[in-house]
């Protein structure tokens, strides 16, 4: 039967407590957390254990995946569910002790792995030795081996570039006198954010796959929007951080609860890989263009 450990809000399990040299076992760890938590990186990829080619207890890790995000299961209590798998094997064997790891503020319990030597037939011999064979490396694969070559190229080919960019923009001295090269004026807030949010409305990416790219790059258009034209610094904060500063901004109270509900609306599609109707993702784009539309100064205007 396959073990299991639990500690806090973090759970490790196997696939089965006993295997043969070199047969794999699946270790895997899921961690249930509130949205709250995993937008403030509690559980970014730092927090997780950092193996690899063996994991602390000295199995060899054939394989490992991703991180998975999905919905917490309704009985836990939370929002998300991280999930994450290891492909182990050993050579040895024995009983392999798996020590408690560390998962962020949170350790699990130590599982019990019981590796058996494999059965050998009475007349088994050993097999003669292989014959060499011979590599045909695929055009991918030598793109693959050779792009640390290439990327040191295209960088140093850059910096050639910048350099050669700097020398044309230096002011050149002319009988004692400066030439100044005037530069363009920034745009208005309001012209940058209404130029993205218009784009993305009129894309309509959502009914093509995208639904998870339109709504961060509006979600950061709009923040990007109230740190030029209201000073609130909301490009680096998350959603909750928002929430905390906006009943001491400038921005009208009439939109800050409308606000909100529209970023909690985008963070779950960006976090929690929910999925929002397409008149839904239509109706959050029309209440940034509105709110940008309304907030606009004179002055913006006059330009």
């Amino acid at each position: 039967m396959p073990t299991l450990s639990v500690l806090g809000q973090v759970q490790w399990s196997v696939d089965t407590t006993q295997i043969r040299w070199g047969e794999p076992v699946q270790l895997t760890a899921e961690w249930l957390l509130s949205m709250d938590e995993l937008q403030s990186g509690l559980a970014d990829a730092s927090a997780w254990p950092t193996w690899k080619d063996t994991t602390s207890a000295g199995l060899e890790i054939l394989s490992s995946s991703p991180i998975d995000t999905m919905a917490a299961p309704v009985e836990s209590g939370q929002d998300i569910m991280l999930r994450k798998t290891w492909t182990l094997t050993s050579w040895d064997s024995g009983f392999v002790v798996m020590p408690p790891a560390s998962f962020g503020p949170y350790e699990t319990s130590p599982l019990l792995i019981r590796v058996l030597t494999p059965v050998l037939a009475e007349d088994a011999q050993p097999m003669p030795p292989a014959d060499i064979v011979a590599v045909e490396w695929s055009l991918w694969e030598r793109l693959q081996r050779a792009w640390p070559g290439i990327l040191a190229g295209l960088f140093l080919l850059g910096l050639v570039l910048l350099a050669r960019l700097l020398w044309k923009r230096k002011p050149q001295r002319t009988s004692g006198q400066t030439t100044v090269v005037p530069t363009a004026p920034a745009e208005p807030p309001h012209v940058v954010a209404l130029r993205v949010l218009m784009t993305l409305k009129n894309e309509e990416g959502w009914n093509h796959g995208r639904a998870k790219e339109v709504q961060a790059l509006a979600s950061l258009t709009l923040r990007q929007y109230l740190e030029g034209r209201f000073g609130l610094p909301a490009a680096e904060r998350t959603t909750s951080d928002i929430a905390a500063l906006l009943p001491a901004s400038a921005v009208p109270v009439k939109w800050q609860t409308r606000l909100m509900q529209a970023f909690e609306q985008a963070d779950a599609v960006k976090f929690a890989k929910g999925e929002l109707p397409a008149r839904t993702h239509l109706a959050l784009l029309e209440a940034y263009i509105d709110f940008v539309l309304d907030t606009q100064t004179h002055d913006d205007d006059a330009r």
